[in-house]
């Protein structure tokens, strides 16, 4: 093989390779830091006390504002952990009861739908943001190949159909969770709540990964933006 033919392939390489890394240490800080932080700590305060919860937010809040500051992009699945913790937290705090705990649970999807819904306004929307994290790692060097297949017209506008996908997909998981909370006793709702969750994400997931690779591999993407199309559901 020609230094030539042999050059994309350690290109394409070195990508994931800094991908990988970058999601592995995302999922470090927003995921399992936090499950380790309440875990310690919750033994330690009363059942009813928020603490060990708010403590445990702090690294996604860290990582999150680290990502906007410096790296000038969103860590996803640090933006994912702190609305879902900033969501639970509110239900409890404003709460007079299980019932109503629930239904301030069963909405935490729906500021992520008016956030990529309303992305859609913007010149790129937010899938196309969740892609190129995936993509490259957020850094910078790897990002400049990525964002030049993303600017054609035929691209873009995949990701923004994925978007409408995403952010409705985000209604319909509220709209679920919210027919449960109000619909079925606490005990049902912690064992059907899953369940519902793993099932919408699934048909999501699966949009996500055949429509994005059939519609960005026939408007001639980056072999880059295709594999990020399919590992969307990583950032969740």
């Amino acid at each position: 093989m020609s230094n030539a033919a042999a050059k994309p392939g350690r290109l394409r390489a070195i990508l994931q390779h800094v991908a990988f890394r970058a999601l592995a240490k995302s999922a470090l800080i927003n995921m399992i830091a936090p499950a380790v932080i309440y875990r310690l700590m919750a033994p330690h305060y009363p059942p009813n006390t928020l603490t060990p919860l708010a403590v445990a937010t702090l690294p996604p809040i860290l990582a999150l504002a680290y990502s906007l500051i410096r790296l000038r992009a969103v860590d996803f699945l640090g933006l994912f952990a702190v609305e879902s913790a900033i969501v639970n937290i509110s239900a409890l705090l404003l709460a007079h009861g299980e019932r109503e705990a629930l239904i301030g649970r069963s909405l935490q999807n729906l500021p992520l739908a008016i956030l990529f819904l309303g992305s859609l306004a913007l010149s790129k929307p937010m899938v196309l943001f969740m892609a190129r994290q995936l993509a490259t790692g957020n850094d910078p060097g790897a990002a400049e190949g990525f964002d030049a297949q993303a600017r054609q017209a035929e691209v873009l506008g995949v990701y923004r159909m994925l978007t409408w996908a995403w952010g409705l997909a985000f209604v319909v998981k509220s709209a679920g969770s919210l027919y449960l909370a109000i619909s079925v006793s606490t005990q049902q709702y912690l064992a059907l709540s899953p369940s519902w969750d793993l099932i919408s994400d699934s048909a999501l997931v699966s949009f996500s990964i055949l429509y994005g690779r059939a519609k960005l591999a026939s408007a001639t993407a980056s072999p880059a933006a295709a594999a990020a199309t399919a590992q969307v559901a990583a950032s969740r």
